[in-house]
């Protein structure tokens, strides 16, 4: 049997999108270098913006997505984002600005908080996801999205999170409701998706993947077709997961019931939000202006004339990390980010 080097049942790319949210238990470090200890919390995933200015046309800016509920529990809290680094091993080095939390702006019931990071390519070893990934109404048209589809979540395994290395696990299961109807949760009614997969401390932000099911005709001995069902490539993001659903003991057979995410019955539901929400939040009018002054930041520490492809005369069209750091942090305290 032929083994195709690199094909894997859960992209390796997917597998690496995912970094632990963690609280630190050491005292913060004075410098970059300086190690910080603390533990796992919960899960969140890289995701990646193209550059809108035609000068930046091949860069791209990235952000760290997780549960608005896991940044709300952690406020006022010292802590740093877990991933895996180049040539083994962890780093935290995954620079962000620790006030700048975006969450959805105008829909207070979202799950979903992000923040923009600086990444490092020869230091970490994460894959992002692209926004042309998110299951956006377009892409799920096209795709033929609905439910049955299988969906498979990767986060922290709180148990073994891991010791040497950001080992996530991974759940599967499938699309059990998604449409217009806003769905309860604790923190009110907002519109989400429901799949049937158990959800566990720890995957709160986690990302979920769905495998579109491709529908074909298979001849059969007879002459006549038959219809065949296959799952499609899983690397479509459905959304972020916030946690199972779960209702009062007492209330279980009740026609109508109060979701209670902390003291309930898992009822082997877990909520999703849906990636339009995620989408929504990268691209609110703040984020917006706050990328546009970072990329005006760049092409101009570059040499770059504007409306102009390359550096002006002695222009440096080579840009560092350390630069787009020291960009990203100015930009950061022209915007009053928090929110």
């Amino acid at each position: 049997m032929e083994v195709l080097e690199g094909i894997m049942r859960v992209p390796d790319r997917s597998l690496k999108s995912v970094g632990y949210v963690c609280e630190a238990t050491s005292e913060p470090p004075k410098t970059a270098d300086d190690p910080v200890y603390g533990d796992p919390y919960a899960t969140g995933f890289f995701v990646s913006l193209p550059c809108e200015s035609p000068q930046l046309r091949d860069q791209e800016m990235y952000y760290f997505v997780t549960a608005k509920h896991v940044a709300t529990d952690l406020k006022d809290r010292h802590i740093f984002f877990l991933v895996n680094k180049k040539g083994g091993g962890t780093t935290h080095r995954v620079f962000a600005n620790s006030e700048s939390w975006f969450i959805h702006p105008t829909d207070d019931n979202a799950d979903v908080a992000v923040i923009q990071v600086a990444l490092s390519p020869q230091l970490v070893d994460i894959g992002v996801i692209e926004v042309e990934q998110f299951a956006r109404p377009d892409r799920m048209k096209k795709l033929n999205i609905g439910i049955g589809d299988e969906v498979h979540s990767i986060g922290l395994f709180s148990a073994v999170p891991g010791e040497e290395s950001v080992t996530p696990i991974v759940r599967f299961g499938n699309v059990s409701m998604m449409g217009t109807e806003k769905i309860q949760t604790d923190l009110g009614f907002t519109e989400m998706y429901l799949i049937e997969a158990r959800s566990i401390g720890g995957m709160s932000g986690s990302p979920v993947f769905v495998r579109p099911t491709f529908v074909f005709r298979v001849p059969a001995k007879d002459g006549s077709t038959e219809l065949a069902f296959v799952a499609g490539k899983g690397d479509t993001l459905l959304g972020m997961a916030q946690g199972h659903w779960d209702i009062r003991e007492e209330e279980i057979n009740k026609s109508s019931f109060t979701q209670d995410r902390k003291r309930g019955v898992n009822y082997g539901i877990a909520l999703v939000v849906p990636a339009f929400k995620i989408y929504e939040t990268l691209y609110q009018p703040e984020l917006k202006e706050m990328r546009k002054r970072l990329e005006e930041s760049i092409i101009k520490q570059q040499g770059t004339a504007p409306g102009s492809d390359s550096p002006k005369d002695g222009g440096n069209k080579t840009f560092t990390q350390a630069d787009f750091e020291d960009a990203l942090k100015r930009a950061s305290r022209k915007m009053s980010g928090q929110k």
